[in-house]
């Protein structure tokens, strides 16, 4: 494959080196750029009332769908290391690639706070255009869901019934459907776990390990709370 960053002046040290061929391909054709920075569609600008806040609406949400994806894709490669048989060397690989999951995700808090530059009402200027849009027909954080394994208890009212919000697009059901008879992330985990020697030999209950570890966590926080308050 030619170089996908082609630098046409100065020195290119990949092309001295040999991996870049005189016509490689450019930045912007790589990354498909043209694609991408024209699919911000405002449709305040088609009621001809363009509100500048919504571009920053439009921009944050395509980016948080885009880390969705590759954490989607993270986490499948992960569910496939499981689904093989384990070997001890690749558990470092499963450890880095869960980490970068989990600096994903800090970013996406993160980036809530950009989002919350523009106030309530900044929003209401352009938020008659979308209905019924709603961040909850997200079919990417759907299977994220599915993959990790959050039950259906744990899941807000509204996403529980996918056909309301998904029923038109079959793509979409058929996605969701197979990651919900795929076994999850925990699922996985909790097979790996009861193969593990020294733990219970009827089964290793992850969930409720996981639970109790972290009742006990906030219990010891609390402590230490209190602690600090009396010595105030």
């Amino acid at each position: 494959m030619s170089c996908p960053i082609y630098n046409s002046g100065g020195n290119n040290p990949a092309k001295e080196s040999g991996q870049c061929e005189e016509n490689g391909m450019l930045y912007g054709e790589y990354l498909m750029l043209d694609k991408i920075l024209s699919a911000q569609r405002m449709l305040s600008e088609e009621h001809n009332r363009a509100v500048h806040d919504e571009h920053l609406f439009i921009v944050t949400h395509q980016a948080y769908e885009l880390w969705f994806k590759q954490i989607i894709f993270e986490l499948d490669s992960v569910r496939d290391i499981f689904s093989e048989t384990l070997e001890e060397s690749q558990t470092l690989e499963i450890l880095k690639r869960l980490n970068r999951i989990v600096l994903i995700l800090k970013l996406l808090v993160e980036q809530v706070m950009i989002l919350e530059t523009m106030t309530p009402l900044d929003f209401m200027e352009f938020r008659c255009y979308l209905c019924p849009a709603s961040g909850f027909q997200s079919m990417q954080f759907r299977l994220l869901e599915n993959k990790l394994g959050v039950r259906q208890e744990n899941r807000v009212k509204y996403n529980m019934n996918y056909a309301q919000v998904f029923g038109k697009d079959k793509l979409a059901m058929k996605s969701i459907e197979k990651s919900e008879t795929e076994p999850s992330l925990l699922d996985l985990v909790q097979r790996w776990l009861e193969r593990t020697p020294g733990l219970e030999t009827e089964g290793f209950d992850f969930w409720g390990k996981y639970q109790s570890a972290v009742q006990n966590l906030l219990k010891e926080q609390e402590k230490s709370v209190d602690v600090g308050e009396q010595c105030r």
